[in-house]
């Protein structure tokens, strides 16, 4: 029996609903984030117990393409990858967007080589509601996306920085945006956000006309 739910989610079930039209362990599930959030996408792979790989094919709010793969074992989540982003730092990264599909595939072997990096669920959500409040707080502070950057003089000296502002100013070019930032950077988005508005407190980055 294949059951849909509205248009745009759906899933192969038998009659008494536990995904098993098939075989023992069979269950797919699509659809888009516009119309089911990335906790009830979560909520209905642990409720059934399945594993297997949720491939999230996405846009961030400040359009740049991501793609993250999440790997589930008896519904729980054994690991999350986003380009270089392992675990916590990959689903911060799945967290802030609300543009994409999602397909989750049963079963999907994972490779020897995949880094497992397990994510208990309650972490999970907590993660991602903090990144959403995370990157709506920094979306509100920062220039727009196409306003060029280029280094400031500070006031300090000498001055002391920490190990990720030393990441972000190692890849900064004058002339560089906000996106160009946040693509060189090795970190998900709101954290890089967070570390260009610190830099902008300082005055070790400075928003505007480069020339």
């Amino acid at each position: 029996m294949k059951l849909q739910v509205r248009s745009t989610l759906t899933w192969n079930a038998d009659g008494d609903g536990h995904g098993r039209p098939q075989g023992e362990h069979e269950m797919e599930l699509r659809g888009t984030l516009r119309d089911f959030s990335l906790e009830a996408i979560l909520g209905l792979i642990r409720n059934g117990h399945k594993t297997g790989t949720l491939r999230l094919v996405v846009t961030t709010p400040l359009g740049i393409p991501r793609r993250v793969d999440l790997s589930f074992l008896g519904g729980e989540i054994a690991s999350v990858q986003c380009g270089s982003l392992h675990g916590l730092e990959a689903l911060r990264e799945a967290a802030i967007c609300v543009d994409g599909s999602f397909e989750f595939s049963v079963d999907s072997a994972l490779s020897p080589q995949d880094e497992n990096v397990p994510v208990p669920m309650d972490v999970a959500l907590a993660t991602i509601d903090e990144a959403r409040n995370a990157m709506k707080s920094l979306s509100a502070a920062l220039p727009a996306t196409g306003v060029a950057f280029s280094h400031g003089v500070p006031s300090d000296d000498p001055v002391h920085i920490s190990v990720e502002e030393f990441r972000l100013l190692a890849v900064m070019r004058d002339g560089m945006t906000l996106n160009d930032l946040i693509a060189a950077n090795t970190a998900p988005t709101v954290d890089s956000m967070r570390v260009v508005r610190q830099l902008m407190e300082r005055g070790l980055l400075f928003a505007g006309p480069t020339g």
